[in-house]
């Protein structure tokens, strides 16, 4: 009996999360419709920045309670996550199409952003002037995807116009600002979902005695990224490949330049040497495999994400054996 609400929260949770993820993916593609710009547009701005709110305002009462490093760990893994997780799953639902400009242009930005990152933070400290010259480069990054970003997709456009008709057709029935707000709802209820099949898990987890920490490595850090996963399972299952890749640059950008960035304006934090040795280093290493596999065959195909979700479950092995030892 006692187990019984935490077990409601779940299933209510992963039911909340499948419909949302669905209403998510249908409305942000309208809206692109309605608006005349790109899927990976929306993708990056509304979806990835949307889903990753989150992470901003666990980072920012971190940075409060000088628990700047809580704010680090939490960035850097869910980065990790939306790569090796989100979209190594993603690409196992549905082989996908990466355009050639987002290979060359976008997924490097991911890269360089986080080797500023790693530049200013190499002396030990994210200090307040690391903070504000990452927020500003994240300002400069929204205007210039916001000028550029509107023909990644033209080629996709171009190969997918059956698709792109009906679309049309569907979002015919709406008008933008209710497209806009249907994908604002169903980013919040996306965040609830999350929130609540993490507050059952956990639950559970606690009345079966399981170690603390264990909980967090893997229950609460998968949960954190439920709502991208959700997200880019749902846009693969619709065809909606640059919508998927540009939720991963843009959730990873905006870890990577707004968690950072807010939690060092906040308050200068100590970094961890865990962080620079181990946690960085693997963020790079899941870009840079991003980058190959996208620039090989213009796509990421099921084997590839394979490699990226296996190599995720690797990782989160070593977390959990290394904190036991």
């Amino acid at each position: 009996m006692i187990m019984l609400i935490p077990i409601i929260f779940i299933l209510v949770g992963f039911i909340l999360l499948i419909w949302s993820a669905d209403l998510l993916v249908d409305n942000a593609s309208c809206l692109a419709d309605k608006l005349g710009v790109s899927a990976f547009m929306i993708g990056v701005l509304i979806i990835g920045f949307g889903t990753s709110a989150p992470e901003m305002f666990v980072s920012a009462m971190a940075a409060l309670e000088n628990k700047g490093n809580l704010a680090l760990g939490n960035a850097l893994g869910s980065n990790i996550t939306n790569i090796g997780l989100v979209l190594g799953s993603a690409a196992l639902v549905k082989s996908i199409s990466v355009s050639r400009s987002t290979a060359l242009i976008d997924i490097p930005a991911v890269i360089i952003t986080g080797i500023i990152a790693i530049l200013l933070v190499l002396d030990g400290i994210l200090s307040h002037l690391d903070g504000i010259i990452l927020l500003v480069i994240l300002a400069g990054y929204l205007l210039w995807t916001s000028k550029c970003s509107n023909d990644v997709d033209l080629v996709e456009c171009a190969n997918d116009g059956s698709q792109d008709q009906q679309k049309s057709n569907d979002s015919k029935e709406k008008s933008a600002l209710i497209a806009f707000g249907l994908t604002v709802l169903s980013i919040i209820l996306l965040v609830v979902a999350s929130r609540m099949l993490v507050h059952g898990a956990v639950a559970i987890a606690t009345i079966l005695n399981i170690n603390e920490l264990l909980i967090g490595l893997t229950i609460v850090a998968i949960g954190t990224s439920l709502p991208e996963l959700a997200a880019a399972v749902a846009a693969a299952r619709k065809g909606e490949h640059q919508m998927i890749i540009g939720n991963i640059i843009g959730s990873n950008v905006f870890n990577t330049l707004g968690v950072l960035g807010i939690t060092g304006a906040i308050r200068a934090t100590e970094i961890n040497l865990s962080a620079l040795t181990r946690d960085f280093p693997m963020m790079f290493f899941f870009s840079i495999l991003m980058l190959i596999f996208a620039l090989t065959k213009g796509r990421l195909s099921r084997p590839e994400g394979a490699i990226l979700l296996v190599g995720y479950i690797v990782y989160i092995c070593y977390l959990v054996v290394t904190a036991i030892e």
